[in-house]
């Protein structure tokens, strides 16, 4: 992955630190901003901002003169790269030694630093985060930092050092199993919640060492790694306002050098429901969004030459067959439909009354079913049928583990959620309601993806709604399917938008791990005017005549 880095400059005297760092800019590729927002919002949450961290550089509201405790605040997921300078040329001096030493982000120049310590380049809770928890135990916020690990996760030391103690929970520890390590310089490493401790009291460990694995023991909420980072006698020196000698190991920390960590290059699955390579990831559509598929949509699909197709659960058998007998090597994913807008669903009513339908598929030789749709909004469930992202969870599980047993050889995968932030009635934030399923997540044999955008540029974005890299980054070794994509603005008109979808599924061909990607939609009779490709009579509205050619078994 190409790194995304954006450096974040004073508005005062804005040109002259442009000046200062045009040399590094030119160098390492980086952008450049007076603006925090837009430096807390570019390429989210992949990019490092490098900040001219410049004493009043950052004063009034909303910073209150510490720009760091600010991005901590408002993008806490993003990676900071502070640069101490009181000038330009301070900062340009700072920029070429890195230059000289083509150390983009100073970490060589650095006395004491923190590999970092999973596989997964997420915090979850940053540091001083939720200060009203925290006060119960003397701290004047989070005393580290949550960072993402699922469950059997493999934990690393963060520097080279010294098992000083491996606490196996007991007497009700608040931190569950956990790891102390000294280091040098009377740095010392607190590495909670664990599952597994795989090294003993006075073990030297090495930099990079798998020292445990990670689970949500002791008073944790989900699963998840809590470091804690002490410096000796900081608290007495007063360079650090919580006691027990507690710092913020956050800029100690180097993350990893990619966006997020390199996904399997390919999937082992079945070749016969299967046949292409899940490195190449296929071109699909949706079929028509309410109901059978007419002729006109055949021919649609005849002159686009998609790849794979995905139906609704209620599809005709004539229709898979019509499929079958027009391309034999057509990738069929099926949803599972049933109307929850209305009252009550339990997952097992939601399992009799599909289960039918997946068999009529099944007996077709279909094996991939998304398991329901958009769980985090209203309209689907979400405060009728669970209150939150946990709650669908236990519900996916139960369906998943009863479709299971019926079905064997069938692949059920995580629904595709709605993106953005909580809308009071109408949606939960959906990067929040994931996080609450991780459990139902980590089971499930694939994931749901869905990406929107309305400009061109922002198709990979995840601030704008594709969830792709948040949902790779979590879920490195999972297989992914881009279950809806679209852009489905009704100012975009119809021809530039078929240009975009072309694009998108150049972007995403390579991508590793992605099994298909699967445009919103071929047709419908009302509702989605914006998005489906064609009109009544057959006529392709926004698909050129080829979207790509065509994989080989």
């Amino acid at each position: 992955m190409a790194e995304y880095q954006i450096l974040l400059l004073p508005r005062q005297s804005y040109y002259q630190w442009v000046r200062a760092a045009s040399d590094y800019v030119q160098a390492f590729g980086a952008n450049l901003t007076a603006d925090a927002d837009r430096a807390g919002q570019f390429m989210r949450p992949n990019q490092v901002v490098t900040i001219a961290d410049v004493p009043d550089g950052y004063a009034g509201a909303p910073f209150g003169g510490d720009i760091k405790s600010w991005f901590r605040r408002c993008y806490a997921d993003v990676r900071l790269d502070p640069v101490p300078a009181k000038s330009p040329d301070d900062l340009k001096s700072a920029l070429a030694s890195r230059i000289a030493a083509q150390d983009r982000y100073g970490h060589q120049a650095s006395p004491f630093s923190l590999k970092w310590p999973t596989d997964y380049p997420v915090i979850t809770q940053a540091f001083g985060a939720n200060p009203t928890i925290y006060r119960r135990w003397g701290f004047p916020g989070h005393e580290g930092v949550d960072i993402r690990a699922p469950t059997n996760a493999n934990v690393y030391a963060c520097a080279e050092g010294t098992v000083l103690e491996v606490h196996d929970g007991s007497g009700g520890h608040p931190y569950g199993r956990h790891i102390r390590i000294q280091h040098r310089d009377g740095y010392q490493t607190v590495y909670a919640h664990l599952k597994t401790p795989l090294v003993a009291e006075n073990h030297l460990v090495r930099l990079g060492e798998r020292i445990a694995l990670a689970d949500s023991t002791g008073d944790s909420t989900g699963r998840h790694l809590h470091l804690t980072l002490k410096k000796q006698g900081a608290t007495e020196l007063g360079l650090t306002k919580y006691p027990k000698d507690v710092v913020d190991p956050t800029p100690y920390l180097v993350w990893p050098g990619s966006a997020f960590p390199s996904a399997p290059s390919a999937f082992t699955l079945p070749t016969s429901s299967y046949p292409w390579p899940a490195e190449k990831c296929l071109a699909g559509v949706h079929g028509r969004m309410d109901g059978p598929l007419s002729e006109a949509d055949f021919s649609a699909i005849r002159k686009s030459r998609v790849e794979a197709i995905k139906l609704q659960s209620n599809t005709s058998e004539a229709n898979v067959t019509q499929l079958r007998k027009l391309d034999s090597k057509l990738f069929i994913l099926v949803r599972l439909f049933a109307d929850l807008s209305f009252q009550p669903v339990t997952a097992g009513d939601f399992v009799q009354w599909v289960q039918a339908e997946v068999q009529r598929m099944y007996a077709q030789g279909i094996r991939y079913f998304e398991v329901h749709n958009e769980p985090n909004l209203g309209v689907e469930g979400c405060q009728r049928s669970w209150a939150d992202g946990a709650g669908f969870g236990q519900w996916f599980q139960e369906a998943a583990a009863r479709l299971r047993a019926r079905f064997p050889d069938a692949k059920f995968g995580f629904p595709g959620l709605a993106p953005g932030d909580s809308v009071e009635g109408k949606r939960q934030d959906a990067l929040l309601f994931l996080q609450q399923s991780e459990e139902a997540v980590q089971v499930a044999d694939w994931i749901g993806v869905h990406c929107f955008w309305s400009r061109a540029e922002d198709m990979l974005s995840a601030s704008q709604g594709c969830l792709y890299e948040a949902y790779r980054k979590r879920h490195p070794g999972k297989l992914l399917f881009i279950t809806e994509f679209s852009n489905p603005s009704p100012e975009v008109e119809p021809r530039s938008k078929g240009a975009q979808y072309v694009e998108f599924y150049q972007l995403v061909r390579d991508l590793p791990g992605i099994g298909a990607a699967f445009c919103v939609g071929l047709s419908a009779s009302h509702g989605f005017e914006a998005e489906v490709w064609r009109t009544e009579n057959g006529e392709l509205t926004e698909i050129p005549s080829i979207i790509g050619s065509r994989s080989e078994p």
